[in-house]
């Protein structure tokens, strides 16, 4: 068993650059948005600032109302949750997996100790980097041990 085991950050795993919505968008105008770029949900953002999330949960009944009763729909700001996870780009990613084990979201705002957004890990993200932590660790375990001596060796063969 490796003694040091590789553990990845959701800085390493995060997208940028973020797809994000305004408090003051039409509603219908942000799913339309989110069915285009294919996302299923979205921070909303005022700056830099995430002020909420932005889902497909969201916006399942205002599409509803407005295909079948034509109601006005109102704005992003009338609909989206203030209330959220979200993570810092330190996270690392066991951390993270019970976070989203514990939570229906499907993406969570990565975003400084002032708010400020600087990416989304998704679940699709998080079970990549997962991946890439379980094959760096089997690789590890399948190379035998090297000397000092012999990674030199190697590095000087290699430049």
């Amino acid at each position: 068993m490796n003694p040091h085991p590789i553990v990845l950050t959701a800085a390493a795993i995060l997208q940028r650059p973020v797809f994000t919505l305004s408090p003051e968008q039409e509603v219908l105008e942000a799913v339309q948005q989110l069915l285009h770029h294919g996302i299923s949900g979205a921070p909303v953002v005022v700056g830099n600032k995430v002020v909420g999330m932005f889902s497909e949960r969201d916006c399942m009944a205002i599409v509803a109302s407005a295909a079948y009763d034509d109601e006005p729909s109102g704005y992003v700001q009338d609909h989206m949750r203030t209330t959220f996870d979200a993570i810092g780009p330190d996270t690392d990613l066991f951390s993270l997996t019970m976070l989203f084990q514990d939570s229906p979201a499907r993406r969570i705002p990565v975003i400084t100790q002032d708010g400020t957004l600087v990416g989304v890990v998704t679940r699709f993200d998080l079970m990549r980097g997962l991946q890439q932590i379980h094959r760096a660790r089997v690789d590890a375990e399948r190379k035998p041990a090297r000397t000092p001596y012999e990674r030199v060796a190697e590095f000087m063969a290699s430049h």
